[in-house]
């Protein structure tokens, strides 16, 4: 028999800010239940933290409120982030630009 870790206070953690993005966009438990299918009662208990979050699921939820996955596992942030309002792939960009320049210095210095 497998033994199955539960960690409740994350799925607590992970469910208020799921309720906090939730009251953000003004929508009921209710309504995100019917659109991804879900029973009321199973949402009501993903909110509270009562059920575990799959990746599955909880890619299903960041993607129905158009918010960054990762926010709800960071202890260092509120409420998820909207992805409209994330600059990640235009800083990933500028990021990855000055790593090549920062490389061509480099080798251009140890020829």
């Amino acid at each position: 028999m497998a033994f199955k870790f539960v960690n409740t206070d994350l799925n607590k953690k992970v469910g208020a800010k799921l309720q906090r993005v939730r009251q953000r966009e003004g929508v009921s438990q209710q309504n995100v239940a019917d659109d991804l299918g879900f029973s009321s009662t199973t949402y009501s208990k993903l909110e509270n933290g009562k059920v575990d979050f799959t990746v599955t699921r909880l890619e299903q939820l960041a993607n129905y409120f158009k918010v960054n996955i990762c926010d709800f596992l960071d202890s260092g942030i509120d409420i998820p982030r909207l992805l409209q309002d994330m600059k990640f792939p235009v800083d990933y960009k500028v990021l990855e630009a000055k790593y090549e320049l920062l490389w061509e210095l480099y080798e251009a210095k140890n020829k």
